[in-house]
């Protein structure tokens, strides 16, 4: 059998859970991060996505027409006169990465398997992603929905990450922190599992047997 295919996420798995993003990013505002996740899925409800992140990284908002919003959510729902104009650069000053994720994750590609990263993110944020750590030395791919023209959990994108691995389907495995891609992934014939925060001890120790016999069980993480 051949070495299999571990993808991971970027926010949530490779970074601090997103909970813990927006508590870190609303620290010292006048707002709190239930308040501003109340906004996101207002906004997420208003252009029909299914979190509010998807209308930024789907292309149907850029990010000031979505700041735009949240701040007017904010007005309308707490009486607030908040500034997000700089919401991107703030949010991604928080540097911090999960280190035994990655030092897992250098371990299984330095044991054979291919390992790739797979994110959804907004094409006003690929500089600031781009900057964030050499990505290039740590995977053996990074498929960003902004270059595939597609995002977890539609089909189409891990379709085309089964091409950049070249393994069929059954030879992936996600890792990621929202259920709704790793259903996506598991429908699409991979194997899937929650990784980030509460749930990467379980995802390393899941992978570490998988890359020791080499390619997943059919419907292992189910």
């Amino acid at each position: 059998m051949s070495r299999p295919a571990i993808w991971t996420d970027f926010r949530g798995v490779l970074t601090p859970p997103l909970r813990e993003g927006l508590r870190t990013y609303c620290e010292g505002r006048e707002f709190s991060p239930d308040q501003l996740g109340g906004c996101l899925r207002a906004i997420a409800e208003r252009h029909g996505c299914p979190d509010g992140m998807a209308v930024l990284d789907s292309g149907i908002l850029d990010e000031r027409a979505w700041t735009g919003e949240i701040e007017a959510e904010l007005s309308a729902r707490y009486g607030l006169d908040a500034d997000l104009s700089g919401l991107g650069p703030e949010w991604w000053s928080d540097r911090r990465l999960d280190t035994a994720w990655l030092d897992a994750l250098r371990t299984w590609r330095e044991a054979g398997a291919f390992v790739g990263m797979i994110s959804n993110l907004p094409v006003d944020w690929r500089g600031h992603f781009a900057g964030f750590a050499p990505w290039g030395d740590l995977f053996d791919e990074v498929l960003l929905s902004c270059d595939a023209g597609a995002r977890k959990p539609d089909t189409a994108m891990f379709r085309l990450a089964e091409s950049r691995s070249g393994l069929p389907a059954g030879d992936n495995v996600l890792v990621d922190d929202l259920g709704d891609n790793v259903a996506g992934a598991r429908a699409a014939g991979w194997s899937a599992l929650l990784g980030g925060g509460g749930h990467t001890r379980a995802a390393i120790e899941h992978i570490d047997s998988i890359v020791r016999v080499g390619a997943p069980h059919q419907g292992a993480g189910r």
